[in-house]
Formats: structure tokens, sequence, C-alpha cells
């Protein structure tokens, strides 16, 4: 019986959840059928459960709510916002009992006969709902939809059980790179490595929930709080099929709803407002959610009397927030962000509902600490838009890992806008007690983050590595370093309170050797240094239209092996790894193994010599190749405009000096391709490794190949290896190896 009861309340809260949309749009338009039908069965649902449960005070409530709809489905009934309103208490009492229910209380003592008499009340209504004829049967069923509920501490804990197999995959791959090199082996491997990272992506999305329950969830909010307002809003809703992490969606419910209640209450006008103004009585609102990238974009729009930006920069001088000076040199976005200043309202008065700037710094620190951005945008008289650019998910964060004094902290790659070495060509500068560096030419104040820890650093101090950390309002300002340790993709995971209420960490990742790593919260990191807090950096910093005009495209900047300075996209790095050059595969080009599956390796036209070179793992239209690097890995922001191919080589200006792109495409179309004679288990587990392993690219039937192996038309147990007829046994590894090397000479030759 527990589990049964269990069941029902988890139905009922899901139905209720669902239905709060239903009745909001219902009242809107009282002829839509469909949206009564839904509102009666669950009432229906909910009192023949009661009746099965023995919850006589719940079945009481539901049947008198069943009867009052069912007059309205029968056309003996109007429809008025007294009975929405009767309608929409009944359903609070009936998710009130459900939670008591959960709770284990008894709900047997209430009383809901005031609820009762309110569903009997009768008032006269234009609008008469037309009888609801008798659903139609369908001419053919449709397969059910099968579904299971789980506890979330339940995925939570498969989902980190994954996390966890990953790590462990990672290291047998390290140790996989000093063994024999198996081709059975590493073809296992390469199959296992395949599954758990399908198995990643599939608790991933488990993980994620439509954005549209959120959105959602405040139409009955914005009915009820325009009622009280006296005034009359429509909700429109645009979500399309776009998903969130369910973590994010529960961080975003709270700053979104203050941004609501700020654009009902200051935002949209009355209906005697609007129409001296010249507009409709009935006020819009807009909620709407967008995937860009790996990024969701929510926009909350009203077209209400807006916000004046002079009015927000005259309030601000007058509580000394700005000066005079700094506001003339504010461009108007950065002038409506003012009001996300602490205690910056333009607001004739402070309601208990809201106030245009009381609570917004508290909403836009909210965003900003999951990453995210705010953004402001208005116009007097015609309405407000407010932008947040917030990531997928919480839970797997592109990031850097950083060293310093022995220890390995993680910084979000996001805030990374490039990496310098401390040389000769950056000045250093002590300005006001806080040290600055000068680089090409801009200064930026300098954190130690060996100091701000109290730990030593092991490099020397004229070498350290510089991250420029951009911030979410676009200051900069530089993170010294001991060194770069790795590029990745990390599993955050709560910490203790404590350490989260320090201010410096958002959570803590795992890295592949399995020590720990912070993740550093950028934010937190300025202000114990003691640099220019984030509020006096976004105030004196230039108007961000003057700020640049170029195409600019953050790129990874290396220099190659043949001393050739080369950039490549950032968003298509996806590792940096050090790999010895006992465990480069030989061929052309070359290869190494890398989570399991083999990697062409470029760059390696001059054989180093030293016993490991730095690779850059890249992924390029959902495939992968490698390119070896002498080191010094950066970022920069490289100028687009710049780039000209007249030298036959795709080349780009940075610091006045000339650097090359890579063509990921070119060195895709490099890589020798193979045709193999099926796709079965056989080919798939034992052939593909091992042609892979010579430096081939495995493409299907339906492509032009440079090499082509086929089955023995005179013997089922041997292959033919290319145009020259050359016969192997399937079954012989070596023989296979040697005859691939063989192919590779003749086509270099």
């Amino acid at each position: 019986m527990d589990d049964l009861i269990t069941e029902f309340i988890a139905e009922t809260r899901e139905m209720l959840q669902a239905l709060e949309r239903g009745l909001v749009a219902w009242e809107r338009d009282p002829g839509d059928r469909e949206r009564l039908s839904e509102i009666f069965r669950f009432v229906h649902t909910v009192k023949g459960n009661c009746g099965f449960f023995d919850l006589p005070r719940l079945e009481a409530l539901a049947h008198a709510a069943e009867d009052a709809l069912g007059e309205v489905r029968a056309g003996k009934r109007t429809i008025g916002r007294g009975l929405v309103d009767a309608v929409l208490a009944v359903l609070d009492r009936i998710g009130e009992m459900v939670e008591a229910i959960a709770a284990g209380e008894d709900i047997s003592g209430g009383d809901d006969t005031d609820l009762i008499a309110r569903l009997a009340e009768r008032e006269p209504e234009p609008v008469t709902a037309q009888p609801v004829p008798a659903p139609v049967k369908a001419a053919a069923a449709r397969e059910p939809f099968r579904s299971v509920r789980l506890p979330t501490s339940l995925v939570d804990r498969v989902m980190s059980g994954v996390s966890d197999m990953i790590l462990v995959r990672n290291e047998l791959e390290r140790q996989l790179r000093h063994s024999d090199g198996d081709p059975a082996l590493i073809a296992n491997f390469g199959r296992l490595s395949s599954l758990l990272s399908e198995m990643q992506s599939a608790m991933a999305r488990v993980r994620m929930q439509p954005i549209g329950t959120l959105l959602d969830s405040y139409q009955r909010m914005v009915r009820d709080l325009a009622a009280e307002l006296g005034k009359d809003i429509v909700v429109e809703i645009e979500s399309g099929q776009v998903e969130l992490d369910r973590e994010m969606i529960e961080l975003l419910r709270d700053p979104l709803l203050h941004v609501i209640r700020n654009a009902i209450d200051h935002g949209i006008e009355t209906p005697a407002e609007r129409q001296a103004a010249g507009k409709r009585p009935q006020g819009r609102l807009m909620l709407s959610a967008r995937q860009t990238g790996n990024e969701i974009r929510i926009a909350i729009l009203d077209d209400g009397r807006g916000i004046d930006a002079g009015q927000v920069v005259a309030r601000a001088i007058e509580r000394g927030v700005v000066s005079a000076e700094q506001a003339a040199r504010m461009e108007p976005g950065q002038q409506l962000m003012l009001i996300c200043e602490p205690g910056l309202s333009t607001a004739r008065e402070v309601t208990a509902i809201s106030g245009r700037g009381v609570g917004m710094d508290v909403v836009r620190a909210s965003i900003e600490r999951i990453g995210g951005k705010l953004r402001i945008a208005s116009t007097p008289g015609e309405g407000t838009r407010f932008l947040l650019d917030v990531p997928l998910t919480l839970s797997i964060v592109p990031a850097i890992t950083v060293e310093v004094g022995g220890q390995v902290f993680a910084l979000p790659r996001s805030y990374v806008r490039e990496i310098v070495r401390n040389g000769r060509d950056i000045e250093v500068d002590p300005i006001g007690g806080v040290r600055h560096v000068r680089v090409r030419g801009e200064l930026y104040p300098c954190l130690g983050l060996g100091s701000i820890f109290g730990l030593d650093c092991q490099s020397d101090p004229d070498r350290q590595v510089l991250v420029m950390v951009k911030m979410i309002d676009g200051s900069v300002f530089a993170l010294c370093i001991d060194d770069i340790a790795d590029h990745c993709d990390l599993v955050i995971r709560p910490v203790a309170p404590q350490v989260i209420n320090t201010g410096l960490y958002v959570g803590v990742a795992q890295l592949n050797d399995g020590r720990p790593a912070l993740m550093l919260d950028p934010f937190g990191v300025s202000q114990l240094g003691g640099i220019a807090s984030d509020k006096q950096a976004r105030l004196v910093s230039e108007p961000v239209a003057q700020a640049d005009a170029r195409d600019l495209a953050m790129m990874i900047v290396f220099a190659g092996l043949d001393g050739i300075r080369r950039a490549v996209p950032l968003d298509s790095v996806e590792r940096l790894i050090e790999v010895p050059m006992t465990e480069i595969g030989r061929g052309n080009p070359a290869h190494i193994v890398f989570e399991g599956a083999i990697v062409p390796l470029h760059g390696l036209a001059v054989q180093p010599g030293c016993e490991s070179i730095d690779v850059l793992v890249l992924a390029h239209q959902g495939r992968r190749l490698a390119y070896a690097t002498a080191g010094a890995v950066d970022t920069a922001d490289v100028d687009l405009a710049t780039v000209t191919v007249e030298t036959g080589r795709r080349l780009a200006l940075l610091d006045g000096q000339s650097i090359e792109l890579l063509e990921l495409d070119r060195l895709h179309r490099a890589q020798p391709t193979c045709r193999l004679p099926g796709d079965d288990a056989w080919t798939n587990a034992f052939l593909r490794p091992l042609v892979e392993s010579a430096g081939y690219r495995v493409v299907d039937q339906s492509n032009r190949a440079d090499l082509e192996i086929r089955l023995d038309a005179g013997r089922t147990d041997s292959l033919v290896i290319g145009d020259d007829g050359l016969a192997v046994a399937k079954d012989d590894a070596a023989a296979l190896q040697a005859a691939l090397r063989l192919a590779s000479l003749r086509r270099a030759s």
C-alpha cells in the first residue's frame, strides 16, 4: 500500500504542475473544450483514487469540482472568473493535502465547506461553453508511451558512478600506452570506451528537463498578481524543445521570478494608463528560451512603460554610485545596468512585490555565479527586454587546470581570454599597492594565485604563466600561476557549504589521475586579491561600442616542431596531452591512442630530439585528429579580418607578426582513406583497429578510398590488400600490419 500511495502522490504532483498553465489558458479561451476535458479528467482521477485509498475529505472536494466542471461540459453553466478562481483554489487545496499525506500527516480534520460553496456559486457570464461531445474512437491505437519514475538521488548516484568509470577509463588508457599495444586489447578497450561515452551522454540527457516546465510555472503567478494590481496581462511562452540541466532550472527559478514580478509591478501599466498612452488595454509579457551552442538564451519582454536611462543615471549620481564624469562615458546599455547596483531603484515607491533595482543586484549576482550573463535593453514608453545567457549544465564544465605551489586548481574556460608567458615582453608595474602587468600596451591588475592561498610558487617569477581572466562585465585581470596543467571537460560536484561560503570556489572535480581539484570562482579570487571590485571595473570601463571593432576569434596559439607559429580555434581543442615518443605509431600520417581510439597525428615533419611531446587533440566535423607542438601553448584573440591565403597558406596577423591558421579540413583530406570489406563484428573489433593504427581513415562503401581491402574470392580465410592483389590471412595480425605499411610506402612513393 505504501508503494501505491507514493505513486498516487507523484502522479498528482505531476498533473497539478501540468494543469496550472491549462487553467489560465482555459480562462482566456472558455470555448477550449480540450482544456476543459483535461481539467475534468484530473479531478475525476483524483476522486477515484481517493475512494480507493479511503481519503473522504479529498474525495469530497474533488467530487464537488467534478460536478461544477461537469455542468460546464454539459453547457448548463457559464465560465467566469469566479469559477476559475474557485477551481484554482481547489487545486491549491488538493496540492496542500497531497503534501500533507506525503509528510505522513492526518488530513481528515480540515474543513473545505468554503471551497465547496464557492464552486456552487453561479455568476452571469456572456460566454457559455458548448457541450463536450463524446470522444470519437481513434481508427488506430498508438503505441503507449512507456516511462519509469525514479528518485533524483538515484539518478545522481548513477551519474556519479558513470563519471568515476570515465576517470578509470582514462587511467587505463594511460597504462595501455605503456603496454605492448596488443591490437585485440586496444580494440576491446576502444569498444568499452565508446560504450562508456554513450552511457555518459545518455545519463546527461536524463538530467535534462524541458525549460518549458519552469516558464509554465509562472503563468499562475502572473495571473494572480495582475488581478491583485488591477492589470490585464497575457503571457506568451516560446520554449520549443529546449532542455536544461535540472540543477540549472532550480538555480534560475528565483532570479526569473524576481524579473517577472518587476515587469508586472513596475513595467506594465494599468489598462487606463495604457489606453491613455495609445496602447491596447491588455499588457503583454513574453517568456522565450532558445539554445545557441552550449548556452541557453532566456528572454523576458514586456510592452510596458520601459526604463528611462536618464532617470537611472540621475538616481545613481544622487546616491553616489557613479560620478557625473563616469556617467557621461557610459553607453545606454551600461546606464541601464546601473539598476543592478544595490539599493538603486527608479520606482516611485517601493512595494511589497518588487522595485526596479531592489534585488536586481541579487539577480545579476545569481546569474553570474552560474557562469551566465544578464543584459538589459529598454525604450521608454515601449517596453523592456531582459536577456539571460546561461550554460546548458553545471555538471560538466570546459575548464583549464593550473598548477601553483604543487597544487592543482580548475578554472572555467569561459573566463579565460588568453594565456601569456611572463617573459621579457611583459612589463610589471606596482600601482596603488597592487601589482599590474602591461600586455601589448594594455595595463591589467595582476594577482598571484600562490600568494592568495599562501603557497610557495615553484617557478621562476619572471617565467610564470599569466592567465588573462575576463569577467562577465568585460573587465580583465591577470592571474599569475606556475603552469597550465591541462585543457579538459570536468565533472563538477558540490562541496561542503563551509567551502562554498568562502566565495572562492564553485565546486570540486576529480582529475584523470584521481586527484581532486577545486574549481575557482574568478570573482571571489579577484575580491580576495584586493583588485578593483566588479562594480568599480564596470563603472570605469570604456564604452563597449568603442572597445574593439575587429573580427576577433579566440584561438589556441602554439609553436610547431618546425618552429612555425600556428593557431587553431579554441572550440576545436579537446585536450592538451603529453605523449611519449615511444607511444607514437608510425605511418602516413603517424597516430596516437586517445581514449581508446586511434587518432591521426599531424605536424611530425621534423623529428624532435626529446622523450615526449605536447599534443593538441582536436575535434572537427565529428572526427578527431591530433597535432604535435613544441610547447608554449597559449590563447589569444586573432583578428580574422587580417587573414590571407595568397601565400598558399592561411595566414593572419598577431602582435604584428604572421601566424599560420590550421586548416582542419585539409588535414582530414590529407589522411589516406581505406574501405573495409564489411561492417560485421570481426571487422570492427579486429581489422578496423589495425587499419586505423596504420594511419588510415575508414570510410563507408559509398565513398572512394585510397586503399581497398576486400575478401579473397578464392579463399574465405584471406583478404586482398589494395590493387596489387596482395593476399593475407585474415587472422595474421603481423602480416596484415606489414601489408598496410607496404601499401603506405607505395602510396608515399
